[in-house]
C-alpha cells in the first residue's frame, strides 16, 4: 500500500505478500491455491467493500479500492492454501478529506534512538528497583553496574551459572543495590552528598558525614558507606573458624601413676622435686622448633 496520504475519491492499490517463518527462523513465501478474498471494513466494523484480489506473483496479491468516505479502514486478505489451511493478512487504510484528516494513532514524531544490549548475565537484581532513586539514569546504565557487582558476588561465593539471584541472602542483594547506587550517585548526585542541610526559620538540620574508624549500618549515611558496611558483613559471614590442631601441646610424655594406676601427665611436683632429676624432654614449655642457627 502506498505510504502517501489517501484522499477521498483516490484509487489506492493495496498490496500484500503471504509469508511464514520456518523452524530455523528463515522467511518462506506462501502460495495460496487461489486468489485471496478481500473484505474492507470501516471503524464501526461494518463491511463497506469486498472482492477478489489480483495476482502479481505466487505469493504477492493486490486489490484496488476507491474510498468515498473519510475514516480508518481495515483491509483483510484471506488466502486458502493447498493443505486447506487459511492465512489472513490485515492492513490499516487511513482516508482523509478536505475537512477531516485521519492518520495512524502511533506515529514517529521525532527521531528516536534505540539501544540494544547483549545478554548480561549474571544479573542478580532488577534494574527497575533503582530507577525510582535515579530517574535520570537509563535501565541499560543501571543494568551494566548491577552486572559488575553481580559478577563480584558470583566470584566470591563460587556460584553456578544457573543462579539467578533468587537464592541469595538479603545482605548480598542489599550490597549489590547499595554499591550500584553508590556508582550512580557519583554521576547524578542523588543521595551521595557528604553533607546536606535544611533551614526553616529558626530550625536548622544538618546531615553530615562524620569521619569514623569503623563503618556499620548504624553510622552509615551515604550509599557508598552502606555498601562498604554490607560488604564487610557479607565477607564475615562467608568465613568461619577452622579446626584447631595443637602444635607440640602438651609436649610431655605420659606415665603410669603409682597412686591411681592411671595414665596421667607429670605435674611440676614430679618434674621439679628436690630429690628428682629433670629431663629436658619433659619440659612443659611448647616446642618452638628453634634450630642452632636461629
Amino acid at each position: 500500500m502506498s505510504t502517501d496520504t489517501v484522499i477521498v475519491g483516490d484509487t489506492v492499490r493495496i498490496t500484500v505478500k503471504f509469508k511464514d517463518i520456518d523452524a530455523n527462523g528463515n522467511e518462506i513465501a506462501l502460495s495460496p491455491a487461489s486468489n485471496p478474498q478481500v473484505i474492507i471494513k470501516n471503524s464501526s466494523n461494518t463491511t463497506v467493500n469486498s472482492g477478489t484480489s489480483s495476482q502479481i506473483s505466487s505469493s504477492v496479491f493486490y486489490y484496488d479500492y476507491t474510498p468515498t468516505v473519510a475514516g480508518a479502514y481495515t483491509v483483510k486478505f484471506t488466502g486458502l492454501l493447498a493443505n486447506s489451511n487459511t492465512v489472513v493478512v490485515e492492513q490499516k487504510l487511513y482516508v482523509s478529506s478536505t475537512v477531516e484528516e485521519y492518520q495512524p494513532t502511533i506515529i514517529l514524531k521525532s527521531d528516536e534512538s534505540i539501544t540494544f544490549a547483549p545478554d548480561v548475565t549474571p544479573l542478580y537484581l532488577d534494574p527497575e528497583s533503582l530507577l525510582a532513586y535515579f530517574p535520570d539514569a537509563s535501565l541499560l546504565e543501571i543494568g551494566e553496574i548491577i552486572y559488575n557487582y553481580s559478577t563480584e558476588v558470583k566470584a566470591i561465593y563460587n556460584l553456578l551459572d544457573a543462579e539467578d539471584g533468587s537464592n541469595l541472602s538479603f545482605t548480598v542483594l542489599e550490597y549489590i543495590k547499595a554499591a550500584t547506587a553508590c556508582e550512580l550517585s557519583r554521576t547524578y548526585g542523588l543521595g551521595g552528598d557528604d553533607e546536606m542541610s535544611l533551614t526553616l526559620g529558626d530550625l536548622s538540620i544538618t546531615n553530615k558525614s562524620i569521619p569514623r574508624n569503623r563503618v556499620t549500618r548504624d553510622n552509615a549515611t551515604t550509599w557508598c558507606q552502606i555498601a562498604a558496611a554490607l560488604r564487610k558483613e557479607m565477607l564475615a559471614a562467608k568465613v568461619g573458624p577452622r579446626g584447631f590442631q595443637p602444635k607440640n601441646l602438651p609436649g610431655l610424655s605420659m606415665y603410669d601413676s603409682k597412686l591411681t594406676d592411671k595414665i596421667v601427665y607429670p605435674s611440676g611436683r614430679e618434674l621439679y622435686d628436690p630429690n628428682g632429676t629433670t629431663n629436658i624432654n619433659d619440659d612443659p614449655m611448647p616446642k618452638r622448633g628453634f634450630r642452632s642457627y636461629d
